[in-house]
């Protein structure tokens, strides 16, 4: 059943780009699990992550039907976008407003300021997605520490509620924002898994690893290439995904020049969204070595597909030996990565098999424990 109230969804990304990966993944899901219950709008940028260009495919500056009950405005950089936002809070009157990051300065600093002058109108939830870990906080600290001062501060703070996906994001708050802050825990949505297909023929002695994340030193790409070169099987990681950080990716290459003839590692390249499920199921496992990650929508995939997953003990991911689903290991070295490498790379098919069928049951209870789509009514709604 359609309802008339609004959802106004601001966000640096959302589809089609998929070079930020998880907060459009998010977003997206998010847009579609709300859209029967709320008229969705969606204010982003005109541009994918990095890109100088707008997407050939959409029409700035204007609203245009996303899907149904979606409408997204795609919006050029400049004084033109502040406009705009301006113009759009100014008839977004009694409209719930989700601004979908901590420290953008269109889509989360500007829209907060503007809603500061008249909160009574509009309900606000701000995610934070896991832009306050510790973690996160050291990259570049010199720009965000200023900005959570001035917002400690700020007595529009008091009127304001925070979404966090787990417990820990909840503390993560608390710590920056105090005990008092409002925040509302609600996980992230996720489509429901397909059936598992037919594992991917294993055998001993070979092992395929793909890797889907930005080249970028936060998700510690550099570690699993080191992890990897001491395997003593016949091993393969390839890598998807945009190369953030050309300086990091160099560091990568020059190590990759030095791994024995039996250990590949492969760049292929970015992926979009919708094509990440695909590539990832005709691997044995998935791996990354995050600092953090505030959810990891590609572990999700990973484990969806029955690919069982070799990730830190730096995401919402845990316990996954016990499952038979994977490994979640500390990054103090990566001699436990190398180990658990080898370990997937003797298996036998029938021993694969079962720990993809681990992965894949694991996927199902996650996305089976709670009613995602009531939790974010709930959380949107003028009554909360």
């Amino acid at each position: 059943m359609f309802n008339n109230q609004q959802l106004f969804i601001f966000t640096d990304w959302f589809a089609p780009g998929h070079r930020a990966g998880g907060p459009i993944t998010s977003c997206v899901n998010l847009a579609y699990a709300m859209r029967d219950h709320f008229s969705v709008s969606v204010v982003t940028s005109d541009r994918d992550l990095g890109a100088k260009q707008s997407y050939p495919s959409v029409t700035t500056d204007t609203w245009h039907s996303f899907d149904r009950g979606i409408r997204v405005r795609y919006c050029k950089p400049g004084i033109s976008r502040v406009k705009q936002v301006c113009k759009i809070l100014d008839d977004a009157a009694d409209a719930t407003v989700f601004l979908n990051s901590m420290f953008s300065p269109s889509f989360t600093l500007l829209p907060l300021w503007l809603l500061s002058q008249d909160i009574n109108q509009n309900r606000v939830v701000l995610a934070t997605r896991g832009m306050l870990k510790p973690s996160a906080l050291k990259n570049k600290r010199w720009k965000k520490v200023p900005f959570l001062r001035l917002m400690q501060r700020w007595q529009f703070l008091k009127e304001l509620a925070f979404h966090a996906t787990d417990e820990k994001e909840r503390e993560d708050i608390f710590r920056v924002f105090g005990k008092e802050s409002r925040v509302a825990i609600v996980p992230n949505c996720t489509p429901k898994p397909q059936t598992l297909k037919k594992p991917v023929s294993k055998d001993p002695g070979t092992l395929k690893v793909i890797s889907v994340s930005r080249i970028h030193p936060i998700k510690n790409t550099l570690f699993l290439i080191d992890a990897i070169a001491d395997v003593r099987q016949s091993i393969v990681l390839d890598l998807y995904g945009p190369i953030e950080d050309s300086a990091y990716w160099s560091v990568c290459q020059r190590r990759i020049h030095t791994l024995p003839s039996h250990v590949q590692v492969n760049y292929r390249g970015e992926l979009a969204s919708c094509d990440v499920r695909s590539h990832i199921e005709r691997y044995h496992l998935f791996g990354l070595a995050t600092k953090g990650e505030n959810f990891g929508h590609a572990i999700y995939e990973s484990l969806s597909t029955g690919t069982p997953v070799l990730i830190s003990d730096q995401t919402p991911w845990r316990d996954l030996e016990q499952q038979r689903a994977g490994w979640d290991l500390p990054l103090d070295t990566t001699q436990s990565f190398t180990e658990a490498l080898e370990t997937v790379a003797q298996f036998v098919q029938s021993e694969y098999d079962e720990w993809s069928v681990g992965a894949h049951t694991l996927a199902k209870h996650f996305c089976g424990s709670q009613d995602t789509t009531e939790l974010y009514k709930e959380l949107f709604s003028k009554a909360a």
